[in-house]
């Protein structure tokens, strides 16, 4: 395992062979799981939760070492969001897990960041280099 985040009963890990798992605090077991496409070894660096303003809705982030960004809604169980910022990402994060989606900050290897506003369609294709 390479990071992690909890929130409320739930943990995400993300780890070395690109898988991004969603654990249930009350089991044993993994609940969910995020594969890389197929073929691609991924090596998941960063995860975080978002969007956990109450009991329903959940998001959760992954970043790779290729640059890739993945957004899933753990409600409707589907892809968000998803780009590519053309180097390893170190760190995602939400400005705060327990409101809803507002700001998303991708940082990268090369000492770069990236800020999403996610409530405004146009910054969430380029974001801020």
């Amino acid at each position: 395992i390479n990071c992690a985040d909890t929130v409320s009963t739930e943990i995400v890990t993300g780890s070395r062979d690109g898988l991004v798992k969603l654990w249930d605090k009350r089991t044993d077991k993994h609940v969910l799981q995020m594969k890389p496409e197929a073929n691609a070894h991924r090596d998941c660096w960063s995860v975080c939760f978002g969007n956990s303003y109450d009991s329903l809705n959940r998001m959760m982030v992954a970043g790779y070492d290729n640059g890739d960004c993945k957004i899933l809604d753990l409600r409707t169980n589907k892809l968000f969001f998803e780009c590519n910022v053309k180097n390893g990402i170190c760190c995602v994060e939400f400005d705060r897990k327990n409101i809803k989606l507002n700001k998303l900050v991708i940082t990268t290897l090369h000492s770069k960041f990236r800020v999403y506003d996610m409530n405004t369609p146009q910054h969430i294709s380029e974001g801020f280099p």
